[in-house]
């Protein structure tokens, strides 16, 4: 089985879960510069922890953007009220934005990286893969390379799109475990025969209740992708 393998939610208040994750990952010698941080950029960063986010990348790891804020700061629709409800909560700060404030945002994210001389990332990840009003086309203009969604993988200057299985551990309420346990079978068992699998680790997932499904579907990977491998 080939992954895709990613940490979400990179930000001040996470960073050190975030790096203990890393260390767990190179304990089960997954390679670094195979793992996408998901780093939000529009927080309170310190000094220190920008330059932890350099040492990050000095090893390998690839940032990514993701978002702004990781939080709402409206709701416009039933649609978004829906789903953050029954999926995002309150982090899916696309969904209620026009495009021009969806494109402002992604701008500004890519933008920060260059500010913090660190290395600018190909992909970005909209909170809770929820990309908004956004179209292929309008994501063709703006400067990451590749976009998440919750079913597969852009490469915006081609228009190509992967769909991709994606599994997911946040099960930090009992409800959530079938659910979420039922979901990722489906995904690893059947539809990662074909294709590469994402793997998406939270920085509080190894506290929950499928912490242990984290380290078996690492061990059942042979091979580890970045986003070029998807496509190539």
């Amino acid at each position: 089985m080939k992954s895709l393998l990613s940490i979400h939610d990179l930000m001040p208040d996470t960073l050190k879960r975030v790096q203990d994750i890393c260390r767990r990952l190179e304990a089960l010698s997954v390679p670094a510069d195979k793992v996408y941080l998901l780093v939000v950029p529009g927080l309170a960063w310190r000094p220190a922890q920008i330059q932890a986010l350099h040492a990050l990348q000095n090893q390998g790891y690839r940032l990514a953007g993701h978002g702004w804020y990781h939080h709402i700061h409206k709701k416009t629709s039933l649609k978004h009220y829906l789903h953050s409800a029954f999926i995002s909560r309150n982090v899916a700060e696309h969904l209620s934005l026009s495009q021009a404030e969806i494109t402002d945002m992604i701008a500004r994210n890519n933008e920060w990286f260059d500010e913090q001389n660190l290395r600018v990332p190909e992909l970005y990840v909209p909170p809770a893969w929820a990309m908004g009003k956004m179209t292929p086309a309008q994501l063709q203009t703006l400067p990451f390379q590749y976009y998440e969604y919750s079913s597969g993988l852009l490469h915006a200057p081609t228009g190509a799109f992967k769909a991709l299985p994606l599994t997911g551990y946040e099960a930090d309420r009992l409800w959530r475990v079938p659910v979420l346990w039922s979901w990722n079978q489906i995904n690893v068992r059947w539809l990662a025969k074909s294709t590469p699998l994402r793997i998406s680790i939270h920085p509080y997932d190894f506290d929950y209740h499928l912490k242990s499904s984290i380290t078996e579907h690492i061990k059942l990977t042979d091979e580890f992708v970045d986003c070029a491998q998807v496509f190539g």
